[in-house]
């Protein structure tokens, strides 16, 4: 029972150190990783109700597009949706494969408007142009708003932990695991060194009776012999 504790501690331990994961990189509104284009016409909004708390970056300038250069395996861009919500196209590595509404009759925030989880693995660039700013609602312009984009790459056994710490971290169960079979070598031997109790109490009490039994027999001889003499 305790060798396969041992044993699941060294299991758990190489999948925490050196299991591969993936990477989930969240970029926001505000960073510059993400390049808007015309930015006269972008404005940044604080947080707000509206946008989940959230930072966005918004234009109501057809034409006007974000763009973003990633390395991962999938793509999602996140934003609010409305009756402000306008159509835009994107494009990924440089052809124009989506285009998207955003107008809904409520509006919402923190929205996932895209999502594409089947890219090979390596170097993309996605954009989003508004190419529409008509909407539904008679007076009402439509906007492009972005919130957040976020990808996934793989990630290299322990990238974040220093190989002084995971070489420790092993030597540490390993010396759990040397521990833990040595005492249970110990408590073995003892089980098979170690007299029952009940086993002693008889061997002692035999003895004792054994004592008694030549004592008696030994008065007996030396009464018979004085009577003889007598």
């Amino acid at each position: 029972m305790l060798s396969r504790f041992v044993l699941g501690l060294l299991a758990l331990s190489s999948i925490l150190i050196f299991d591969t994961v993936a990477d989930v990189v969240t970029v926001g509104a505000r960073n510059r990783a993400i390049s808007y284009q015309n930015a006269s016409t972008w404005t940044l909004l604080p947080p707000s109700r509206g946008s989940c708390g959230r930072y966005q970056m918004v234009t109501k300038q057809t034409g006007d597009y974000a763009a973003f250069e990633f390395e991962g395996d999938s793509i999602a861009v996140f934003g609010g949706v409305g009756v402000y919500g306008g159509i835009i196209e994107i494009d990924l590595d440089g052809v124009a494969n989506y285009t998207i509404d955003r107008y809904r009759p409520s509006p919402r925030c923190g929205v996932r408007i895209f999502l594409e989880d089947s890219l090979q693995f390596g170097p993309h660039r996605i954009s989003l142009t508004l190419v529409d700013h008509l909407v539904q609602e008679e007076g009402e312009t439509g906007l492009l708003s972005i919130q957040s984009i976020r990808y996934t790459r793989p990630m290299e056994p322990a990238p974040h932990i220093p190989s002084v710490i995971a070489t420790g971290a092993v030597a540490f169960v390993a010396l759990l695991g040397a521990i833990a079979l040595q005492w249970l070598r110990t408590k073995r031997r003892q089980k098979s060194f170690q007299k029952p109790t009940d086993d002693l109490s008889y061997d002692l009490s035999g003895l004792l009776v054994l004592s008694k039994t030549q004592s008696i027999s030994s008065t007996s001889e030396t009464t018979s012999a004085c009577s003889r003499r007598s």
